[in-house]
């Protein structure tokens, strides 16, 4: 558990990340999260909310978001903490 969302705002956004993100994969350094229509930037608020580390920046868009990783030996490690978070 790289981080936990500590506070009641937090444990909404953790619930609008469950529901809404439809895949997660990544290449090299970069995440690609996958979403319901409309629901990218949500996704991303929320792990703006987790503060880890290893995440340089994020894009959204309507139903993506796009993770840049700060070295691709950190990717597995994020993945599982955004698969931890949706099961």
């Amino acid at each position: 558990d790289l981080h936990s969302f500590p506070t009641r705002r937090s444990s909404d956004l953790q619930l609008v990340f469950r529901e809404t993100v439809q895949s997660i994969n990544s290449s090299g350094n970069i995440i690609v999260l996958k979403t319901l229509s409309g629901c990218g930037n949500a996704a991303g608020e929320a792990i703006d909310n987790l503060n880890l580390k290893n995440i340089i920046g994020s894009l959204a868009g309507d139903n993506t978001l796009f993770l840049v990783i700060d070295s691709p030996e950190n990717v597995p490690s994020l993945i599982a903490e955004f698969n931890r978070i949706i099961h």
